[in-house]
């Protein structure tokens, strides 16, 4: 394959990706505690896919359940296929009368799963969680000194690619009750990116174009001989 033309059909193959991840962020802004992907290049231009864990604005609910984290970290979860990360707060009492994930995963506290079996459930700063004014628990919150470890899955989880290598809880980090992390997508930031990779892409394309024609050109003349 000639070089120029290998460079291009490259070329198209990144704004495809790009593509793919502001589409996906977009999706995604109305996901409670979503954290936007982006694209870097390393010396060698081949592309690597990050999650930038900037803060979401916070966002007054009212609901009781809703927790949001001020600052790093992240709500720790045992789902069926192990133990999971989230950055989304809107919890809710599972079957077995647990605070839990929308999906019905318990939420993990110090001491394990947490009751919730009351009517006034009250959060405070550090996560500790009293209902009816009895403490049931504290949520385990926790971070990591290599975040960029941590995959997404389904449901807002995130997995740690590894031996689990949890840290303490952030120590300036706040739980705050009745609010909800929201995405940190800016939309209008996404758009414009989408324009300039559509623009970019459409230029790829018309440099493949010409290639054709070229080749298309050079096939015909040799015909003739």
């Amino acid at each position: 394959m000639d070089p120029g033309l290998y460079d291009v059909v490259r070329g198209c193959l990144i704004q495809e990706i790009r593509l793919d991840v502001i589409a996906n962020n977009m999706a995604n802004t109305g996901t409670s505690g979503f954290k936007r992907d982006t694209l870097s290049f390393d010396e060698l231009l081949n592309v690597h896919q990050q999650i930038d864990m900037g803060q979401g604005n916070i966002r007054h609910t009212g609901n009781v359940l809703d927790l949001a984290l001020f600052g790093e970290g992240f709500f720790k979860v045992n789902t069926p296929d192990g133990i999971r990360y989230t950055r989304n707060g809107r919890f809710y009492v599972n079957a077995e009368g647990q605070l839990a994930t929308a999906d019905g995963a318990p939420v993990v506290g110090d001491g394990g799963p947490i009751p919730i079996d009351g009517n006034e459930v009250s959060v405070d700063d550090a996560g500790r969680i009293s209902v009816d004014g009895e403490a049931v628990g504290t949520l385990s919150i926790v971070s990591f000194s290599d975040p960029e470890r941590l995959q997404k899955q389904g449901l807002s989880y995130y997995v740690y690619d590894g031996a689990q290598a949890e840290g303490g809880r952030p120590p300036e980090t706040a739980v705050r009750q009745g609010y909800v992390e929201e995405s940190n997508v800016a939309v209008t930031e996404e758009v414009i990116k989408m324009v300039e990779t559509l623009r970019t892409f459409e230029s790829y394309q018309k440099v493949l174009q010409t290639f054709d024609e070229a080749n298309a050109k050079v096939i015909n003349e040799v015909g003739k001989l």
